[in-house]
């Protein structure tokens, strides 16, 4: 939301949080400014971009509000999953709880039973998603919406993961 909000007031709103580790690069202001109106393509992706993100907030409001915490772990876990390189993410119980709104006990219970039906195995630090499709089952429906969204307009987000 940072880019989104920089685009508009250029101040941050809220707290932002990185969930694994990856590159990023800093522009300033006037630099992206300056080549989002000489860009017809970049002004429409970050538009599109701002699109997502509002969309994923409400849904994942709406998500939050109303379905059980072992959906959302779900929904959570597979979204990590979708842009990970690999099958192990780094998730720690502290994290997840906060994400989800929820106790780290609470998690410790949800994730230690996804472990005993064989969806993910735990380590101090991570989570490695085993059974994606029993996660997938799992999941509510908020994040089949939210990845149809993120396919439509932003289609390049999802890796090409090979076929298991």
């Amino acid at each position: 939301m940072g880019v989104v909000s920089a685009l508009v007031t250029r101040e941050a709103f809220g707290r932002y949080i990185v969930q694994m580790s990856g590159t990023a690069t800093r522009v300033p202001y006037e630099r992206l400014n300056q080549v989002r109106n000489g860009s017809p393509q970049l002004h429409q992706l970050l538009l599109r971009y701002g699109e997502v993100l509002l969309a994923q907030t409400f849904q994942t409001v709406a998500c939050n509000a109303v379905h059980a915490v072992e959906a959302r772990c779900c929904r959570w876990i597979l979204s990590m999953h979708d842009r990970a390189d690999n099958d192990t993410l780094p998730l720690t119980h502290e994290f997840l709880a906060e994400m989800l709104g929820v106790q780290r006990s609470t998690v410790s219970v949800v994730t230690r039973t996804f472990q005993t039906i064989g969806l993910i195995r735990q380590s101090r630090g991570g989570i490695t998603v085993i059974d994606r499709d029993g996660l997938e089952g799992m999941a509510c429906e908020c994040y089949g919406r939210i990845r149809r969204i993120y396919k439509r307009l932003l289609p390049s987000t999802y890796p090409q993961r090979p076929a298991r």
